[in-house]
């Protein structure tokens, strides 16, 4: 009880200690920046394709699973209707209340976390219920 109590006076003190108004914003050196900039595109397909551009919403679909899947909704399988699974699976989560008592949103949860950290989409269009076998 100690260690909450000292970490939420630290944050007070900190929040307290983080005065904003002494920052300024210097619009010249902003509109030198966006004078020098560049419009930078891909070529072709080909090398939007060869810069990873294609796999973009694969990955972003991933990670918008994993973000259901941590806020509580895994336990009734909406992050797997992201992955494109069938409607059936959803019914399946509530009906073993939050699958299987939240031991498959766990797992799931792990699963999603490795494939976005190895940059695979591995479980999109998964048809089964429990994902990972």
């Amino acid at each position: 009880m100690k260690k909450l109590l000292a970490i939420l006076v630290a944050m007070v003190a900190f929040t307290f200690a983080a005065k904003a108004a002494s920052y300024e914003i210097n619009d010249a050196s902003i509109d030198a920046l966006v004078a020098e900039a560049e419009m930078v595109a891909p070529a072709s397909a080909d090398a939007a394709a060869t810069a990873g551009l294609s796999s973009a919403s694969a990955d972003s679909k991933t990670i918008v699973a994993f973000v259901l899947d941590t806020v509580g909704l895994g336990a009734f399988g909406i992050h797997r209707l992201i992955l494109g699974t069938r409607a059936i699976n959803v019914l399946l989560y509530i009906i073993t209340f939050g699958g299987i008592f939240g031991i498959i949103p766990l797992v799931d949860w792990i699963m999603l976390l490795l494939d976005i950290v190895e940059g695979t989409a591995s479980y999109i269009g998964n048809p089964s219920f429990i994902m990972w076998l």
